[in-house]
């Protein structure tokens, strides 16, 4: 009898805890902004693991971890997995948070004490009750990557004090040892960067004779002879040429246009660059050390006028590498990837921006480059972008605020819906280097179907592609780029590279403030008035953004 009236206190009491709690869940509502409690999360884990077949739980990955798994992983979980769980698998992401419960860290011991048939099984078949999807294709066994992603999201770790004590004391005893100290560890990624842009923008013609483009002797604008060249920048839009007087170089007052294969003068002119007034009209008297080297580099000396690398070397995003080299650790070596959507993305911004260092002058110098920053630090804390004014074109700005001059993408992008939702400059690209244009991940329109497909959340909310652009697929009307990053922006002459607001600038822009927009610089035998009338014929379009 006692037993017996134990055991119904026992259930009563249980009864009134829970009444008590649903009570509380109630009265304090059911948003997504809260914290699962610790009896929701221990429940919602426990049921994700019953429902986890025990055949699953067993099997055993075909794939090892080789470099080009991960990398191959990698493309898959940005594509897939990082609009939620971010890119360094943490989690915190707009999306990430407002899930309910939250994505998971994939870092975390409760992630990694999983087996491999566990996290597979997940990938496969979501979780129910969550914002988990499921990947798999029905009745496919071999239809995704699933397995592939399980050696990635194992390689996903958080940092173990060991190496955060590392990560402290290499911050002040490393020092920068060159690029070529990271070949022997990483290969394949040296291999790559070998042939991009970021490693060859700094050549020296007594080393490399095949970095001059055209012939000097066709140069009528002003003459120099190969003898006279230490140093040629560039190869891509533009090529110019730098002379050696003591321990400074200086621009010849000629360059190279690539893209029509011409000479064009090279000059600063007055009123255009902020720092022109601070410099005599005479490109002799402009050294490039102030003005460009601090970007075409890896740590720039400002007092020896030495560089630790020229171009921009694997130091330039990961820092001084002494300690990695000596003794491999994630806790001595900085990656972007692990850094916040800030400074990850600051790690380019500080050379693919306009602005200027917030101390002015510098030792009596004026620099065009943030003088002490270095990635891990806050570049906020050396750099200023060029201010734009809103209605009013500027040397750098439209009056809408989109850069028309070359080397703004970070002017650009800190204002996009794209930067706000925490994805970086590498989401895009990858400056280690790839067969595509620009070094993007995939080539472009690929790239960004991947986020932005038929009827996704991020738009276009359309069922086709077709139906968004109301041009056939596959033509150049209905390329994600043609429209959303014109090419408006000037590197010489007539040469533009693409805008990075990814905002669409419609023809009601360009009458109101002379921004080109890519209706008519497609359909150039068309007027603005033609484009806004054909926009708003398109239903799907909201009329006040056409205005």
């Amino acid at each position: 009898m006692r037993a017996r009236k134990f055991i119904l206190l026992l259930c009563g009491g249980a009864l009134v805890a829970l009444g008590a709690y649903g009570a509380r869940l109630i009265s304090r509502g059911f948003s997504t902004a809260d914290q699962p409690s610790f009896l929701e999360r221990t429940i919602a884990r426990g049921a994700r693991n019953l429902a986890i077949p025990r055949k699953a739980r067993r099997e055993t990955n075909p794939w090892k971890a080789t470099p080009e798994i991960l990398q191959e992983a990698r493309e898959t979980f940005i594509d897939h997995c990082a609009v939620c769980h971010g890119p360094d698998g943490s989690g915190e992401t707009q999306d990430g948070r407002n899930l309910y419960p939250k994505a998971p860290d994939l870092r975390s011991p409760e992630t990694k004490r999983l087996t491999d048939g566990e996290i597979r099984y997940i990938i496969r078949n979501g979780v129910r009750l969550t914002g988990m999807p499921g990947w798999a294709k029905p009745h496919d066994e071999q239809s995704d990557d699933s397995w592939k992603l399980v050696i990635y999201i194992r390689s996903l770790q958080l940092l173990t004090k060991q190496e955060k004590l590392e990560q402290a004391a290499s911050a002040g005893s490393a020092h920068f040892v060159g690029s070529l100290s990271c070949q022997k560890c990483h290969a394949a990624i040296y291999k790559h960067w070998q042939q991009t842009p970021m490693a060859n923008v700094v050549r020296d013609p007594r080393e490399h004779p095949e970095a001059i483009i055209p012939n000097l002797s066709t140069n009528a604008i002003a003459k120099f002879t190969k003898e006279d060249v230490a140093f040629v920048y560039g190869s891509v839009w533009k090529q110019r040429y730098f002379t050696k007087r003591g321990d400074d170089y200086f621009p010849e007052p000629a360059q190279w246009d690539v893209t029509h294969r011409m000479w064009r003068p090279y000059f600063v002119a007055k009123g255009t660059d902020w720092w022109e007034p601070f410099y005599p009209p005479d490109n002799m008297q402009r050294p490039t050390g102030p003005t460009c080297d601090g970007c075409h580099s890896v740590a720039y000396n400002i007092h020896t006028k030495q560089v630790a690398e020229w171009n921009v070397g694997c130091e330039k995003c990961h820092g001084p590498g002494s300690e990695h080299v000596d003794h491999p650790s994630r806790g001595n070596i900085l990656n972007p990837a692990r850094m916040d959507y800030v400074q990850a993305s600051d790690s380019c911004i500080q050379c693919h921006s306009q602005g200027r260092p917030l101390t002015n002058p510098i030792e009596g110098k004026y620099y065009d480059w943030p003088v002490g920053y270095q990635v891990g630090l806050n570049l906020r804390d050396f750099w200023q972008l060029e201010e734009s004014k809103l209605g009013e074109t500027t040397f750098t700005h439209y009056p809408d605020g989109t850069a028309h001059k070359n080397r703004m993408q970070g002017n650009d992008y800190v204002q996009s819906v794209m930067y706000r939702r925490g994805v970086t400059c590498f989401s895009c690209h990858d400056v280690h280097g790839t067969d595509n244009y620009a070094q993007l991940r995939k080539p472009a329109d690929q790239l960004c179907l991947d986020c932005h497909g038929p009827l996704s959340l991020n738009g276009p909310r359309t069922r086709t592609i077709e139906e968004h652009t109301h041009h056939k697929k596959g033509s150049p009307g209905s390329s994600c780029v043609a429209c959303h990053m014109p090419k408006i922006e000037t590197t010489v002459a007539d040469v533009k590279v693409s805008a990075h607001t990814f905002g669409f600038i419609s023809p009601a822009m360009t009458d109101k403030y002379k921004i080109p927009n890519p209706c008519t610089m497609c359909h150039t035998e068309k007027t603005t008035a033609w484009a806004a009338e054909a926009l708003r014929r398109w239903p799907e379009r909201s009329p006040w953004r056409m205005e």
